[in-house]
Formats: structure tokens, C-alpha cells, sequence
């Protein structure tokens, strides 16, 4: 018993503490990094929001265009599954170029629906040619909502170059235009 007594004097005068007092600091340790985690969290929850990539864009892809007609025409479907306004989205054949791209006209775009914009010098500044490029972006942010680019001889005259299968498949040389309807 003196033995304990003694062990117990010493480790007092020692600076050891009683485990069951290392377990209370312990949990009170651990609740406090846990606190701090939290708020680190929230700090890169915050942090993510801001520079989170846009919302999917899959919302209105180029389907078609028809380079060489008079006038051009590309044609765009609303492939998300609500109705758009058309007038939120703007296009343009130089990449990033805002002061050349003209916006849609103000119509609802139902789920589904194609629309076809014509293009010429005096419509919209730019006409599509043999080797050109087209992009379509939404206004509110100049995010890009879809492209296509094309060589010499991909799209002559009286042909299209259009998505196969419609709407979802690479571009390719159609012997038919199919302005207002699937590809």
C-alpha cells in the first residue's frame, strides 16, 4: 500500500495526469478538430461554389449547318428536357469573339425542337464558308454551349454537314439538307 501511495505521490509531483483526465482532454481534443475540419469544409464548400465549372451545357447543340446556300443556315435542337429561351444564347464564326456574336431572336424553344438561323453579311455580319467554324455560347457567362469547325470541301454547296445520328453523332457530309427535321 506504501508502494502505491508512493507511485502515486510521484507521478502527481511529475506533471502525469490521471488517464481517466487524458481521456476527457483527448474527446475535447478531437471535438475541437473536428469543429475545425468542419469549418475547413465549409471554407472549401464555399470556395467550390465559386469556381465550380457551369452547370452541363448540353442544352442546344449545333445539328446541322448548310455553308454556300443563299443564305447559309445552320440549325440548332434544344436537346435538354425543358423548354429554352432561345434569346439566352448567341453565335458567332470567330471563337470568343463577343463583339461579333449576334444573339438568337426572342422565341421559347420547346424540349426537342429544331430552329434554324440564317446567316448572311447583312444578318449577321459573317457568312459560314468553305473552311470556317461556328460557336454557339450562352450569354449570361460566355460559356461555350457547342462548336463545330470545318475543312475545305467538308460541307460544299447544295450539301449539309450535320450531326449523324441526329443530334448526338459526329459531324459528316450529308448528300440531303434536312432543314427543320432529323438528320
Amino acid at each position: 500500500m506504501r508502494f502505491a501511495f508512493a507511485l502515486l505521490a510521484l507521478a502527481a509531483c511529475s506533471g502525469a495526469e490521471d488517464p481517466d483526465d487524458n481521456a476527457a482532454d483527448d474527446t475535447a481534443d478531437q471535438t475541437d478538430d473536428t469543429a475545425d475540419m468542419t469549418d475547413d469544409t465549409a471554407d472549401m464548400t464555399d470556395d467550390m461554389s465559386i469556381d465550380a465549372p457551369p452547370a452541363s451545357l448540353d442544352l442546344l447543340v449545333i445539328n446541322e449547318v448548310a455553308p454556300g446556300e443563299t443564305p447559309d443556315w445552320f440549325e440548332v435542337v434544344n436537346v435538354s428536357g425543358a423548354a429554352l429561351d432561345l434569346s439566352l444564347f448567341s453565335y458567332c464564326d470567330v471563337p470568343d469573339d463577343f463583339t461579333k456574336a449576334k444573339p438568337f431572336p426572342a422565341m421559347s424553344l420547346a424540349a426537342g425542337a429544331r430552329y434554324a438561323q440564317d446567316v448572311d453579311d447583312t444578318i449577321s455580319g459573317f457568312k459560314l464558308g468553305g473552311d470556317e467554324a461556328l460557336y454557339v455560347y450562352r450569354i449570361s457567362d460566355s460559356a461555350l454551349v457547342d462548336s463545330v469547325d470545318w475543312d475545305e470541301g467538308a460541307a460544299p454547296m447544295g450539301m449539309s454537314y450535320a450531326r449523324i445520328p441526329d443530334t448526338t453523332g459526329d459531324f459528316v457530309m450529308g448528300s440531303t439538307q434536312t432543314k427543320g427535321a432529323p438528320n
